[in-house]
């Protein structure tokens, strides 16, 4: 049995822990249908990711095919969700992302920092929250992006992006596409 976290924790894998800590919070119990029906999976994957994940230590199953987290599994849950919540915090309130964005961002990242980099994260909000820097980027950032073309759309050298119009603004300004589709949970 596995006594500490997977330092190289799938983003999948992270997601089938997430949803079964939901499911137990919510309903006691997490089986592998209710596990597909929350992440919009099919019972066959559901079950190959879940296996790997009771062979790593992360869960265990009972007799009535109910699945519990393991202490492991329990600290792993709350590290995604501490770092989720660290990185969702900076992308709101340093970078100004609307809330919906900053969560689907969020959940993308949130498996693919460790433990001290959330620190420093948390301590650039905390040190932007205690010197009121609010306003203090929006104006920097409608510059544009200092990388781009000035003279026409084209491939940004800074973020690699195709630039989005002829004002040679990088499509990565925190405003654009804040209402875009694909939310991930």
């Amino acid at each position: 049995m596995r006594t500490s976290p997977e330092p190289d924790l799938t983003h999948s894998a992270a997601h089938y822990l997430l949803a079964i800590a939901e499911l137990l919070d919510a309903q006691g119990y997490a089986r592998v249908t209710d596990v597909g029906r929350q992440l919009g999976l099919t019972r066959g994957s559901v079950s190959v990711g879940l296996r790997s994940l009771k062979a790593a230590g992360f869960l265990t199953q009972d007799e009535n095919h109910f699945f519990r987290l393991t202490e492991c599994g329990v600290t792993a849950v709350a590290g995604v969700r501490a770092r989720h919540q660290v990185v969702e915090r900076f992308l709101t309130e340093v970078l100004g992302l609307s809330s919906e964005r900053a969560h689907r961002e969020s959940c993308r990242v949130e498996n693919l920092i460790e433990g001290p980099t959330a620190r420093r994260l948390q301590a650039l909000v905390d040190y932007w929250r205690e010197r009121d820097l609010d306003g203090e980027l929006e104006p920097r950032v409608k510059q544009g992006c200092p990388a781009c073309p000035q003279n026409g759309p084209g491939h940004c050298p800074c973020c690699g992006l195709e630039c989005l119009d002829n004002q040679g603004r990088c499509s990565l300004s925190p405003g654009d596409g804040d209402d875009a589709e694909g939310a991930h949970e």
